[in-house]
Protein backbone atom coordinates (compact mmCIF):
# COMPACT_ATOMS: atom_id res chain seq x y z
CA UNK A 1 0.00 0.00 0.00
CA UNK A 2 2.73 2.70 0.76
CA UNK A 3 4.62 1.44 -2.12
CA UNK A 4 1.52 2.28 -4.39
CA UNK A 5 1.28 5.47 -3.22
CA UNK A 6 4.41 6.05 -3.25
CA UNK A 7 5.04 5.40 -7.05
CA UNK A 8 1.38 7.24 -7.38
CA UNK A 9 2.79 10.49 -5.90
CA UNK A 10 6.36 10.54 -7.86
CA UNK A 11 4.04 10.22 -10.86
CA UNK A 12 2.33 13.27 -9.90
CA UNK A 13 5.87 14.64 -9.16
CA UNK A 14 4.15 15.32 -5.39
CA UNK A 15 7.86 15.19 -3.73
CA UNK A 16 6.58 16.10 -0.34
CA UNK A 17 4.26 13.12 -0.17
CA UNK A 18 7.37 11.38 -1.49
CA UNK A 19 9.26 12.44 0.78
CA UNK A 20 6.91 11.31 3.69
CA UNK A 21 6.35 8.15 2.42
CA UNK A 22 10.09 7.02 1.67
CA UNK A 23 11.02 8.20 5.60
CA UNK A 24 7.85 6.09 6.72
CA UNK A 25 9.27 2.97 4.40
CA UNK A 26 12.57 3.40 6.06
CA UNK A 27 11.63 3.90 9.45
CA UNK A 28 9.67 0.20 8.74
CA UNK A 29 12.99 -1.44 7.77
CA UNK A 30 14.50 0.20 10.01
CA UNK A 31 12.31 -0.63 13.56
CA UNK A 32 11.65 -3.89 11.84
CA UNK A 33 15.88 -4.81 11.46
CA UNK A 34 16.06 -3.25 15.22
CA UNK A 35 13.19 -5.37 16.73
CA UNK A 36 15.03 -8.52 15.19
CA UNK A 37 18.09 -7.61 16.78
CA UNK A 38 16.44 -6.93 20.17
CA UNK A 39 14.59 -10.01 19.87
CA UNK A 40 17.98 -12.16 19.17
CA UNK A 41 19.86 -10.34 21.83
CA UNK A 42 17.31 -11.27 24.43
CA UNK A 43 17.14 -14.93 23.13
CA UNK A 44 20.88 -15.10 23.58
CA UNK A 45 20.68 -13.68 27.15
CA UNK A 46 17.93 -15.82 27.84
CA UNK A 47 20.05 -18.77 26.62
CA UNK A 48 23.30 -17.53 28.36
CA UNK A 49 21.39 -17.89 31.56
CA UNK A 50 20.04 -21.00 31.13
CA UNK A 51 23.77 -22.23 30.70
CA UNK A 52 25.27 -20.54 33.55
CA UNK A 53 22.03 -22.21 35.93
CA UNK A 54 22.90 -25.78 34.02
CA UNK A 55 26.67 -25.22 35.30
CA UNK A 56 25.51 -24.55 38.92
CA UNK A 57 23.65 -27.94 39.17
CA UNK A 58 26.61 -29.72 37.07
CA UNK A 59 29.55 -28.10 39.55
CA UNK A 60 26.16 -28.72 42.56
CA UNK A 61 26.41 -32.61 41.79
CA UNK A 62 30.23 -31.86 41.15
CA UNK A 63 31.01 -31.18 44.17
CA UNK A 64 29.08 -34.37 45.76
CA UNK A 65 31.25 -36.29 43.04
CA UNK A 66 34.66 -34.33 43.89
CA UNK A 67 33.64 -35.67 47.92
CA UNK A 68 33.93 -39.38 46.83
CA UNK A 69 37.11 -39.33 45.14
CA UNK A 70 38.56 -37.45 47.83
CA UNK A 71 37.47 -39.86 49.80
CA UNK A 72 38.98 -42.62 47.47
CA UNK A 73 42.84 -40.92 47.35
CA UNK A 74 42.67 -40.11 50.78
CA UNK A 75 41.82 -44.34 51.86
CA UNK A 76 44.87 -45.66 48.83
CA UNK A 77 47.07 -42.69 50.22
CA UNK A 78 46.81 -44.34 53.59
CA UNK A 79 47.00 -47.98 52.80
CA UNK A 80 50.31 -47.11 50.51
CA UNK A 81 52.03 -45.35 52.97
CA UNK A 82 50.69 -47.91 56.10
CA UNK A 83 52.75 -50.82 54.03
CA UNK A 84 55.38 -48.37 53.36
CA UNK A 85 56.51 -47.33 57.04
CA UNK A 86 55.29 -51.21 57.78
CA UNK A 87 58.31 -52.39 56.02
CA UNK A 88 60.62 -49.54 56.31
CA UNK A 89 59.98 -50.15 60.44
CA UNK A 90 59.99 -53.92 59.92
CA UNK A 91 56.64 -54.27 61.91
CA UNK A 92 54.11 -55.90 60.13
CA UNK A 93 51.13 -53.68 62.39
CA UNK A 94 47.59 -55.23 63.71
CA UNK A 95 47.20 -58.42 63.09
CA UNK A 96 50.53 -58.92 62.28
CA UNK A 97 52.46 -60.91 58.93
CA UNK A 98 49.29 -62.62 57.56
CA UNK A 99 46.65 -59.35 58.21
CA UNK A 100 49.59 -57.03 56.41
CA UNK A 101 49.49 -59.40 53.36
CA UNK A 102 45.59 -58.47 53.20
CA UNK A 103 46.46 -55.08 53.20
CA UNK A 104 49.46 -54.93 50.75
CA UNK A 105 47.39 -56.41 48.05
CA UNK A 106 44.60 -53.62 48.78
CA UNK A 107 46.97 -50.65 47.55
CA UNK A 108 44.58 -49.56 44.56
CA UNK A 109 44.76 -47.14 41.59
CA UNK A 110 43.97 -43.73 41.63
CA UNK A 111 41.22 -41.36 40.33
CA UNK A 112 40.95 -38.47 37.73
CA UNK A 113 39.43 -35.67 39.08
CA UNK A 114 35.55 -35.51 39.32
CA UNK A 115 33.55 -32.90 37.82
CA UNK A 116 30.85 -33.15 35.42
CA UNK A 117 32.42 -31.38 32.42
CA UNK A 118 29.08 -31.14 29.84
CA UNK A 119 28.32 -27.47 29.99
CA UNK A 120 31.85 -26.69 30.84
CA UNK A 121 32.92 -27.35 27.61
CA UNK A 122 30.60 -26.11 25.70
CA UNK A 123 31.00 -23.05 27.56
CA UNK A 124 34.84 -23.05 27.17
CA UNK A 125 34.15 -24.20 23.45
CA UNK A 126 32.40 -20.66 22.76
CA UNK A 127 28.84 -20.24 23.84
CA UNK A 128 30.91 -18.13 26.71
CA UNK A 129 29.93 -15.61 24.76
CA UNK A 130 26.47 -15.98 25.35
CA UNK A 131 27.08 -15.02 29.07
CA UNK A 132 26.07 -11.52 29.41
CA UNK A 133 28.44 -10.70 32.47
CA UNK A 134 31.86 -9.78 31.43
CA UNK A 135 33.09 -10.90 35.20
CA UNK A 136 31.69 -13.70 34.79
CA UNK A 137 32.71 -15.23 31.55
CA UNK A 138 36.37 -14.87 32.68
CA UNK A 139 35.93 -15.98 36.28
CA UNK A 140 34.11 -19.17 34.49
CA UNK A 141 36.98 -19.48 31.44
CA UNK A 142 39.82 -19.38 34.68
CA UNK A 143 38.33 -22.43 36.17
CA UNK A 144 37.96 -24.19 32.96
CA UNK A 145 41.69 -23.29 32.37
CA UNK A 146 42.60 -24.34 36.26
CA UNK A 147 40.70 -27.52 35.55
CA UNK A 148 41.96 -28.15 32.53
CA UNK A 149 45.86 -27.76 33.71
CA UNK A 150 45.02 -29.74 37.02
CA UNK A 151 43.84 -32.61 35.34
CA UNK A 152 46.99 -32.94 33.17
CA UNK A 153 49.10 -33.13 36.15
CA UNK A 154 47.25 -35.56 37.67
CA UNK A 155 47.84 -38.06 34.26
CA UNK A 156 51.07 -37.30 34.46
CA UNK A 157 51.76 -38.31 37.93
CA UNK A 158 49.06 -41.20 37.72
CA UNK A 159 51.40 -42.83 34.48
CA UNK A 160 54.02 -42.78 37.09
CA UNK A 161 52.22 -43.74 40.06
CA UNK A 162 50.80 -46.95 38.27
CA UNK A 163 54.15 -47.56 36.10
CA UNK A 164 56.09 -47.75 39.74
CA UNK A 165 53.08 -49.95 41.51
CA UNK A 166 54.07 -52.09 38.47
CA UNK A 167 57.02 -52.72 39.56
CA UNK A 168 56.17 -53.10 43.43
CA UNK A 169 53.85 -56.30 41.93
CA UNK A 170 56.58 -57.37 39.74
CA UNK A 171 58.57 -57.43 42.80
CA UNK A 172 56.58 -59.92 44.93
CA UNK A 173 55.23 -63.17 44.30
CA UNK A 174 51.16 -64.19 44.13
CA UNK A 175 48.90 -67.42 44.35
CA UNK A 176 45.79 -67.93 43.30
CA UNK A 177 42.55 -69.43 44.59
CA UNK A 178 39.41 -69.79 43.46
CA UNK A 179 39.67 -66.70 41.83
CA UNK A 180 41.38 -64.79 44.75
CA UNK A 181 44.88 -63.30 44.69
CA UNK A 182 47.56 -64.79 47.60
CA UNK A 183 50.62 -62.97 48.53
CA UNK A 184 53.23 -65.31 48.81
CA UNK A 185 56.13 -63.12 49.58
CA UNK A 186 56.91 -62.62 53.48
CA UNK A 187 56.89 -59.95 55.02
CA UNK A 188 60.78 -60.06 55.94
CA UNK A 189 61.46 -61.14 51.97
CA UNK A 190 59.55 -57.88 50.98
CA UNK A 191 61.07 -55.27 53.57
CA UNK A 192 64.77 -56.87 51.90
CA UNK A 193 63.96 -55.83 48.96
CA UNK A 194 64.92 -52.70 48.02
CA UNK A 195 63.55 -52.49 43.88
CA UNK A 196 60.12 -53.20 46.08
CA UNK A 197 61.32 -50.26 48.98
CA UNK A 198 62.12 -48.00 46.47
CA UNK A 199 59.04 -48.18 43.72
CA UNK A 200 56.63 -48.07 46.97
CA UNK A 201 58.18 -45.05 48.20
CA UNK A 202 57.70 -43.35 44.85
CA UNK A 203 54.11 -44.71 44.47
CA UNK A 204 53.26 -43.22 48.20
CA UNK A 205 54.66 -39.84 46.95
CA UNK A 206 52.91 -39.97 43.22
CA UNK A 207 49.51 -40.52 44.84
CA UNK A 208 50.44 -38.04 47.74
CA UNK A 209 50.68 -35.24 45.26
CA UNK A 210 47.79 -36.21 43.26
CA UNK A 211 45.80 -36.03 46.17
CA UNK A 212 46.71 -32.60 46.78
CA UNK A 213 45.32 -31.65 43.42
CA UNK A 214 42.58 -32.84 44.44
CA UNK A 215 42.77 -31.09 47.64
CA UNK A 216 43.03 -27.71 45.57
CA UNK A 217 40.78 -28.28 42.88
CA UNK A 218 37.94 -29.13 45.51
CA UNK A 219 38.85 -25.93 47.08
CA UNK A 220 38.97 -23.74 43.34
CA UNK A 221 35.14 -26.04 42.95
CA UNK A 222 33.86 -24.48 46.09
CA UNK A 223 34.61 -21.03 45.23
CA UNK A 224 33.36 -21.30 41.48
CA UNK A 225 30.18 -23.34 42.76
CA UNK A 226 29.63 -20.08 45.25
CA UNK A 227 30.42 -17.13 42.88
CA UNK A 228 27.49 -18.95 40.58
CA UNK A 229 25.35 -18.95 43.41
CA UNK A 230 25.74 -15.32 44.02
CA UNK A 231 24.98 -14.65 40.74
CA UNK A 232 21.55 -16.29 40.35
CA UNK A 233 20.72 -15.34 43.82
CA UNK A 234 21.28 -18.75 45.65
CA UNK A 235 21.61 -16.24 49.00
CA UNK A 236 22.16 -19.78 51.05
CA UNK A 237 24.56 -20.92 49.10
CA UNK A 238 26.68 -17.50 48.85
CA UNK A 239 27.13 -16.99 52.51
CA UNK A 240 28.23 -20.20 53.16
Amino acid sequence: MILRRLATSIRKQDWFAVAIETLIVVMGVYLGIQLGNWNAARAQRAEGERLVERLYEEMTISLENEADCLTYMQDNLHRARGIFEALRTRQPGEGGEDAFRKRFLEIGAWTDLCPIRATLDQLQGGQIALVDDARLKDQILQFADYLEGSDTSIANLGSVYMGALGEVFTNVDFAWDDGSRRLLTSFDEAADNQALMRELETATFTIAMMLRYHEAFNAELHKMHAVLAEYLGDGEEAGE
